[in-house]
């Protein structure tokens, strides 16, 4: 599905949703959400083949596969995340977004912490 597609899908979502919003909210939550999935698929091809392309200069630059997987795996968890924390906020519960951005924000954390530390003990025995 080419931009333009998604785009029209997007705009026919938001009149489907202003709709049923006034008749049943909680059926427009879910088109929304299910819009939101079929955009997270679609971009599935295109994020394969940037992270692919950015792997191979990892590699010709002599990063460590490690640190780029770490770093991928927190772009993934704060997209995913601001994801969901939007739909909750769309479903009226912006508590819950707020509870799950925190729980995000631990999860990155606690996976950076060993690159942090590794940085750390460089930068000591450097010194």
């Amino acid at each position: 599905m080419n931009i333009i597609q998604l785009l029209g899908c997007g705009f026919l979502t938001l009149v489907v949703y202003l709709v049923l919003q006034e008749y049943k909210s909680n059926t427009a939550i879910f088109v929304v959400t299910a819009f939101g999935i079929l955009v997270l698929v679609q971009s599935t091809e295109y994020l394969q083949q940037i992270i692919d392309t950015l792997l191979a200069v990892c590699v010709q630059a002599g990063v460590r596969i490690a640190y780029f997987t770490v770093i991928l795996k927190m772009i993934g968890i704060a997209w995913l995340a601001e994801f969901l924390c939007q739909i909750c906020r769309d479903a009226g519960s912006g508590a819950l977004a707020v509870k799950l951005e925190f729980a995000a924000k631990i999860s990155m954390l606690m996976m950076f912490f060993p690159i942090l530390t590794e940085l750390l003990h460089s930068i000591i025995a450097i010194l």
